[in-house]
């Protein structure tokens, strides 16, 4: 599946979930600030330091030189996030929801400013060398992911589906063959179907042939199928819930090759 480089749609969507955080944090406590988050090492206010940093970070600033460390750093992409997320940590909630609504203007101006030859120009992202407008839609994916990181730890209602959680699903719908076919070690001839029940509903086919593979259709009866929420499959795909509990519950539905669905759903994240 290839990302649609539709500048309206992304840059809107971009706005949409900057502007989703921002009203939600405007409500929150000083102990809801606190709270830790679904990422290890990060409370609520830690999350919405790290896409202050990103912002920054892509705006040309260097990560503050402060001292970070922790198990959940575990590379040097890490360690760049937690330094930004180190830098805040002084700073009260409110004060960072203020860095944040700064520099989210700053961006979606300086992005509403840019060419097409510029915004579509190709450099470095997490996904590759892509154009820079494939790289804002990665940057709704992770603003979208870290807000359902931390309304679920508060009790919070979680996102009721919209444009950002399209995108969101569209993202992990890129990877479907590596998260299925590497990850969750789906066996060569299998078909592995995931149906997404809502609020974004989609279904996703991959077909694994000596490599895995998204595909429209099969030519036959799916070999293993999961069914589950659309917020469930993210959470999941981005390693932040235990699966056994989802199985369980029913929450992650089984069907096919029982053994087969139940190794794919606990080997489903390939990011965190």
């Amino acid at each position: 599946m290839e990302i649609e480089l539709d500048r309206g749609r992304i840059l809107g969507g971009l706005e949409q979930i900057w502007t989703e955080w921002s009203e939600w944090a405007a409500g929150l406590s000083d102990g809801e600030w606190a709270t830790p988050s679904r990422c290890p090492g990060w409370t609520v206010q830690d999350n919405l330091a790290h896409i202050v940093g990103t912002e920054r970070m892509l705006q040309g600033h260097s990560a503050p030189e402060v001292e970070v460390s922790g198990e959940h750093v575990r590379n040097p992409a890490g360690e760049g996030n937690e330094r930004w997320v180190e830098s805040m940590r002084s700073l009260s909630g409110p004060e960072v929801a203020e860095e944040f609504r700064a520099v989210t203007a700053e961006r979606l101006a300086e992005l509403a400013a840019m060419s097409d030859e510029q915004i579509l120009a190709v450099g470095w992202s997490p996904v590759g060398e892509v154009p820079y407008l494939r790289f804002m839609h990665v940057r709704v994916y992770d603003s979208w992911l870290h807000l359902e990181d931390c309304r679920e730890p508060l009790g919070h209602e979680p996102s009721g589906g919209g444009l950002p959680a399209e995108m969101a699903v569209a993202e992990v719908t890129t990877v479907a063959g590596y998260v299925i076919g590497k990850k969750a070690g789906a066996p060569d001839g299998s078909r592995v179907e995931v149906n997404l029940t809502g609020p974004v509903e989609a279904v996703i086919r991959v077909a694994v042939d000596g490599r895995a593979a998204l595909v429209d259709a099969f030519d036959s009866e799916p070999t293993a199928t999961l069914t589950l929420s659309s917020h469930d499959w993210l959470a999941l795909t981005g390693g932040r819930k235990d699966p056994a509990p989802l199985i369980e519950d029913g929450s992650v539905a089984l069907a096919g090759d029982l053994d087969l669905a139940r190794q794919l759903a606990g080997r489903l994240a390939f990011t965190i």
